[in-house]
């Protein structure tokens, strides 16, 4: 790695500008709070967070922080040996690679010295540093173990510096309404920074503690922060009931809509929730998997339409059919690519939906259109400016018609599951049961 600085000039900035517009618009709704607690620019700050969502995480973070600054984000090793062009321009974008025993083996790891020397000195010339302390993304609501890794670098980076400098580390917390849909929200919050020169006294006499101390501060952050559901043996049951009727019926919360709120009213319940016995958690589970053999789900049930809005709807989409295959281009490849692409991790899919259209997809088709139009029609500029023009508003309406033909399908289902009132009428009543028994949390 060298000498490089990856330093974020003009290009840099162009490109977070079109990143951040892609992603406000194909993937993400992001609610940022906090933001206040931030060091201001130029100050050394470490932001710290939990990894629920692969690279959209960091993408989330990069792209919220204000355009002038150019943040780093410690990535893992093995995404930097794919090819040299996509090393060179992670490198460019600030991700510098962290090289673990469990995924690069014991040879790798001596390569960390380098990007502790280069982060750490990126943090003290004021950028920030974006770091996982759980080393991989989790695949659930919850918050796994730290390592000391961060807090390592953080100490490190002030001795070599002569303690100069006050190092601040913020924690950080993403919460996403849906890992796997494109167009949702997330809540993004920032916690109170803490001082690393509060223990850089400690740290001299007693390294290990001052990193256990300021570790115990980071991590309790974060848990207030963010929905962590440790009881893993419920933890499915747990996580419909707190998106079932009960989400809709507390706090209001079906009025603000605001998954701020909707995420404060989740941690509430989850909470309550530790006092349920395992017979509470045996109705919980029947009613949730008759729900899973009847095909249907609660949000299908609250948002139920009757068969004449169904076949309105269903009348809708024949005729805008035609307007919908054409802005399937390049959209389809866009949105399905990650099928091809993944084969075991599914936490990949959304980082796949995003990166490969952002980064790879559209740069390609929108040259391979120009060319295309430009070498058979001579329609070199008119394309050019058609691509420009388009793509965004037809990949809106690919998704928004792609969602609104499943929601139809889905309704209709449940249109023909109820014309079986007896089934219908047995779980509405089993589900009345347990919210009754709710009230007390709700």
């Amino acid at each position: 790695m060298g000498e490089e600085k990856y330093l974020g000039g003009k290009g840099y900035q162009w490109y977070k500008h079109y990143a951040r517009f892609m992603n406000r618009h194909l993937m993400y709704r992001v609610e940022y709070i906090g933001k206040e607690n931030l060091p201001a620019l130029g100050e050394p700050c470490m932001i710290v967070s939990n990894h629920q969502n692969c690279a959209n995480d960091p993408l989330n973070l990069l792209l919220g922080l204000e355009n002038e600054s150019h943040p780093y984000v410690i990535a893992r090793g093995n995404v930097f040996s794919w090819h040299k062009l996509i090393t060179k321009f992670f490198l460019w974008l600030g991700m510098l690679p962290a090289f673990r025993l469990d995924f690069e083996g014991q040879e790798s790891l001596s390569k960390n010295a380098e990007t502790i020397r280069i982060s750490g000195g990126k943090m003290l010339e004021g950028n920030r540093l974006i770091m996982y302390p759980e080393g991989t993304h989790q695949d659930k609501h919850w918050l796994g173990d730290f390592s000391f890794g961060y807090t390592r670098l953080a100490f490190e980076t002030a001795a070599r510096d002569g303690f100069a400098h006050n190092i601040k580390i913020v924690p950080s917390a993403h919460h996403y309404a849906d890992y796997f849909e494109p167009g949702v929200d997330v809540v993004i919050r920032f916690g109170q920074p803490i001082s690393l020169s509060d223990y850089y006294e400690l740290y001299k006499t007693k390294p290990r503690t001052a990193q256990r101390q300021v570790n115990e501060l980071v991590r309790k952050q974060i848990e207030d922060m963010m929905l962590d559901i440790r009881d893993l043996e419920h933890y499915d049951d747990i996580d419909w009931l707190r998106q079932s009727e009960v989400n809709v019926q507390r706090d209001n919360v079906h009025c603000t809509k605001a998954l701020s709120a909707q995420l404060e009213a989740d941690k509430r319940l989850v909470e309550g929730l530790k006092a349920k016995d395992e017979h509470f958690w045996a109705e919980v589970r029947e009613i949730r998997e008759e729900e899973e053999r009847l095909g249907i789900t609660e949000r299908d049930i609250i948002n139920k339409k009757s068969w004449g809005v169904t076949l309105l709807s269903i009348l809708a989409q024949i005729i805008l059919l035609p307007l919908w295959i054409v802005s399937l281009y390049p959209n389809i490849f866009h949105y399905n690519i990650q099928r091809l692409l993944l084969k075991t991790d599914k936490m990949y899919t959304n980082s796949w939906r995003f990166v490969v259209p952002v980064v790879v997809g559209m740069p390609f088709f929108f040259i391979l259109t120009v060319l295309v139009c430009g070498l058979a029609w001579g329609l070199w500029w008119q394309s050019a400016l058609w691509m420009l023009l388009a793509v965004w508003p037809l990949s809106e309406f690919a998704l928004r018609e792609w969602k609104w033909m499943k929601a139809t399908w889905r309704n209709v289902r449940l249109l023909k599951v109820e014309s079986g009132k007896r089934k219908v009428e047995s779980l509405m009543m089993k589900r009345k049961q347990l919210f009754e028994k709710l009230k007390d949390i709700i």
